[in-house]
C-alpha cells in the first residue's frame, strides 16, 4: 500500500510542480505598503551585548497586500486554495508551504469528502499557521477580517473545524463575531470545500509581524465587544505553559520561588475561558511568560502594563516584542539558555535566576 501511495505522490508532485501557480484571480482591491517603522527597543536593551539585541533594533518593513476573488476552486481546512494541480500561492503562509500541498492531497478534489458551497461567496482568512494557533489567529487572521470587511461585511467564512472530540477553540467565533462575521462554513481536516466563489485577503504584514494600525483596531474592537469590568491593573501574572508542551522551563521550581517572592500568580490560560482571560489581563500590571501563545493576551492589557518575555537567546523570533511595541507596552527581554540548539523554536529553556530577579526588580521599580 505504501509503495502505491509513494508512486501516486511522486506523480502528483511532478505534475503539480511542472504547472504554473493558479493565477486567474481577480484583484478586488490593493492596499499600498505601509511605511517602515522602528519598534521601541526593549527597556533593558542596555543589559545585553549588541550581538544579542541587534535583531530587536531593525525596522519593520511592509508589502502591498490585495483582496482576490476566484471562481470554482477547492479549499482545504487550513486555507489552501487550489484547482486541479495548481495552488493559489497567496492563500499560503509562505510559498514554501506549497510542498505540503503536493502528493495525493491534491487528489482530494476528486475523491475526498466534500463541503459544497454553491450559492454564497466564502472568505478564506486563515492559513496553515493560524488554523490552530492563538497568536496567528489574533495577529494574522483578524487584521485580514478588518480588510475584508471594507468590501464584504459579514461574508461567510471558512472555519477550521477540528475532528471530534476536539472542539473549535471558543476564541475563533468570539473574535470573528466581534468584527461582524457570523456566517460560517466549517471544514475539517478530512474534508475539502468546493466553492463557486472565494475571496482571499492577503496577510497584512509579513508572517509573525503585525500592521500597527490594524492590530490596534482589532484590540479596540475586541475590548468594545467583550469589555472587561472596570478594575485597577495591579496583578502580576506568569503565563505558565503546560508541562506536556514545548518550551518548558527545566528549572521551574527555582523560577516559581522567585515569582512567588514578587507576588506573581501562575496562570494556565488554556484552563480559563476567553472572556476570563480578557478580564484577567485588564487587571494585570505585569505579564511575564515564556515565548508562546499565552503572551498573545497582551492584547487586553491596560496602557502602561509591562511585558516580560523569557526567550531562548538563540531564537530570534520577536513577534511578542513587535506586538508589545504596537500597543506601546514597555517590553523587557529575559534571554534564556536553550537545551536543544537544533530546535530552538521548541527547545526547553534554562532560566538565569539572577538575571530573572534583576529584570523583575527593574520592572517593578
Amino acid at each position: 500500500m505504501n509503495i502505491v501511495k509513494n508512486i501516486a505522490d511522486a506523480v502528483v508532485r511532478r505534475v503539480s510542480q511542472a504547472l504554473p501557480p493558479l493565477n486567474n484571480a481577480v484583484v478586488e482591491k490593493t492596499f499600498p505598503a505601509r511605511e517602515p517603522y522602528q519598534p521601541t527597543p526593549p527597556v533593558n536593551v542596555d543589559m545585553f551585548p549588541e550581538k544579542l539585541t541587534q535583531s530587536f533594533l531593525q525596522p519593520v518593513t511592509f508589502h502591498a497586500h490585495s483582496i482576490y476573488r476566484l471562481k470554482d476552486v477547492y479549499v482545504t481546512w487550513n486555507g489552501g486554495v487550489m484547482r486541479n494541480f495548481r495552488l493559489f500561492l497567496p492563500s499560503l503562509v509562505h510559498d514554501y508551504y506549497a510542498e505540503t500541498f503536493q502528493d495525493t492531497l491534491l487528489l482530494r478534489q476528486w475523491v475526498g469528502e466534500k463541503v459544497n458551497v454553491a450559492t454564497d461567496c466564502v472568505a478564506i482568512c486563515h492559513n496553515q499557521w493560524s488554523v490552530e494557533n492563538y497568536y496567528h489567529w489574533m495577529a494574522d487572521t483578524l487584521p485580514r477580517l478588518l480588510v475584508l470587511r471594507e468590501l464584504h461585511p459579514n461574508m461567510m467564512l471558512e472555519l477550521p473545524q477540528p475532528i471530534p472530540p476536539k472542539e473549535l477553540p471558543s476564541y475563533i467565533k468570539a473574535t470573528a463575531s466581534a468584527l461582524g462575521f457570523n456566517r460560517y462554513a466549517p471544514v475539517n481536516p478530512q474534508q475539502i470545500m468546493r466553492a463557486a466563489c472565494v475571496v482571499v485577503p492577503e496577510l497584512t504584514a509579513t508572517p509573525i509581524k503585525q500592521n500597527p494600525e490594524l492590530i490596534r483596531q482589532v484590540r479596540a474592537e475586541l475590548l468594545s465587544a467583550y469589555g472587561p469590568a472596570p478594575a485597577p491593573a495591579t496583578r502580576r501574572i506568569f503565563a505558565a505553559r503546560s508541562a506536556s508542551g514545548a518550551r518548558r522551563i527545566i528549572n521551574e521550581p527555582e523560577v516559581d520561588a522567585v515569582l512567588e517572592e514578587f507576588g506573581f500568580e501562575k496562570v494556565y490560560f488554556e484552563r480559563i475561558t476567553f472572556s476570563e482571560q480578557i478580564q484577567l489581563m485588564h487587571e494585570t500590571t505585569i505579564l511575564l511568560g515564556v515565548h508562546g501563545a499565552g503572551m498573545t493576551n497582551m492584547f487586553f492589557l491596560q496602557p502602561g502594563a509591562k511585558v516580560l518575555e523569557l526567550l531562548d537567546k538563540d531564537y530570534q523570533v520577536h513577534c511578542y516584542y513587535w506586538l508589545a511595541s504596537c500597543f506601546n507596552l514597555p517590553y523587557y527581554l529575559i534571554p534564556c539558555q536553550g537545551t536543544n540548539p537544533e530546535h530552538t523554536s521548541h527547545s526547553d529553556i534554562q532560566v538565569d535566576i539572577v538575571l530573572l530577579r534583576k529584570v523583575i526588580e527593574m520592572a517593578v521599580a
